[in-house]
């Protein structure tokens, strides 16, 4: 076959290593509309590169439940180990051992040489359509035909990678159904002002309700920024609202988990507001809250109220994409003959912790083995 693959993330680059070494008489392209493959992976993990998770399989549906049981975190390991990748579990957490999204970058484009997999860069898909049995690629640089298209370009999210939504007009046109995009895995805007607290970390068990109803739980380290908040676990927490916007939201955090309310009104019947403050609080946070009228309440459920979602240059994923009503359980397209679509462009997300990532390299292995 001759495969094309629009967009050169991990998932489309997982496809074409994986299709190639099983069928090496199949001719492969990647078409990437930026200057270099794989941009987008030198950002996960703060540059450490989280690439897979060891746990429970966690994600939005159970199409993607259901080949990321199949192409596993043992399989997935095989496959990285293959490219000499080597791994380390920090928890269920899984890292290059060089602690380097470049070496798994490097990793992925020595094999793509050796194979001698065709690559276009700076090249921008218009347009494509059926001739015969298969597609002409209308690009830029020229028109390409081919057998199968794989389409890979991902999201909006950190558009500067090249995951920026351009190819979304081109599908609609094809009339597939994309639902709406939206940043996600990012920083929270507030109502609050939290100025003051610019920079301060907590361990805060964060709590996301709308309509008094508990949407969210979770603990972890959230970081307070000029404007809004910010840590993984409010990344998790932008995830759930992402889903759903037209909801009004407040975020509750317990600051100090591990201590009970009883804990606090004690010492605080023996003390005074200021005392209670300074004995458990970080000093911004005493500053948030001295002028505060229920100072133990505040500190177990400091209330926030939601007010919008950083960006797209902000986040590590979008919610939404392409609609799964318009593909099949094997990521093939219900409209149109030998057109499939792999990654975040399909409308599949996962919480923080190498999943989307998983999910990436996953989806195009499986479709490697497939066609």
């Amino acid at each position: 076959m001759k495969i094309a693959v629009i967009g050169g993330g991990v998932s489309g680059v997982s496809f074409a290593i994986n299709r190639k070494r099983n069928h090496q008489e199949d001719e492969i392209f990647i078409f990437e509309h930026t200057d270099k493959l794989l941009k987008k992976v030198l950002a996960t993990g703060n540059g450490k590169c989280n690439i897979a998770n060891a746990g429970e399989v966690i994600y939005s549906n159970t199409l993607a439940s259901d080949i990321i049981n199949k192409y596993s975190y043992e399989y997935q390991n095989r496959f990285l180990d293959s490219l000499n990748i080597k791994t380390k579990l920090v928890g269920n957490l899984s890292y290059p051992i060089s602690e380097s999204a470049v070496t798994v970058r490097n990793a992925f484009l020595k094999e793509i040489d050796r194979l001698k997999i065709k690559v276009v860069t700076n090249c921008h898909l218009l347009d494509y359509y059926q001739k015969e049995a298969g597609y002409v690629l209308k690009t830029d640089l020229g028109d390409y035909q081919f057998d199968a298209i794989i389409f890979a370009s991902g999201g909006k999210s950190l558009p500067k990678s090249g995951s920026d939504g351009s190819l979304i007009p081109i599908l609609e046109s094809h009339h597939y159904h994309i639902n709406e995009l939206v940043p996600a895995l990012c920083p929270i805007y507030t109502k609050e002002k939290t100025r003051i607290l610019d920079g301060t970390r907590v361990k805060a068990k964060v709590t996301i309700k709308s309509d008094n109803k508990v949407l969210f739980e979770e603990s972890g380290e959230v970081l307070f920024k000029e404007k809004g908040l910010s840590g993984i676990v409010i990344f998790n927490a932008s995830r759930i609202i992402a889903h759903d916007l037209s909801k009004k939201y407040s975020i509750e955090l317990d600051l100090l988990p591990d201590i009970s309310i009883e804990e606090l009104q004690t010492f605080y019947k023996k003390n005074n507001k200021q005392t209670l403050l300074e004995s458990y609080l970080h000093p911004n946070l005493v500053k948030y809250l001295e002028n505060s009228n229920d100072v133990v309440k505040d500190i177990k459920t400091l209330s926030f109220t939601f007010d919008k979602l950083y960006g797209f240059e902000n986040s590590q994923i979008s919610v939404g994409g392409i609609s799964l009503s318009d593909i099949n359980s094997n990521l093939k397209s219900k409209l149109e003959k030998n057109i499939y679509f792999a990654g975040e462009l399909i409308d599949i997300d996962a919480p923080c912790g190498g999943y989307n990532l998983m999910w990436a390299i996953g989806s195009g292995l499986y479709l490697s083995d497939i066609i």
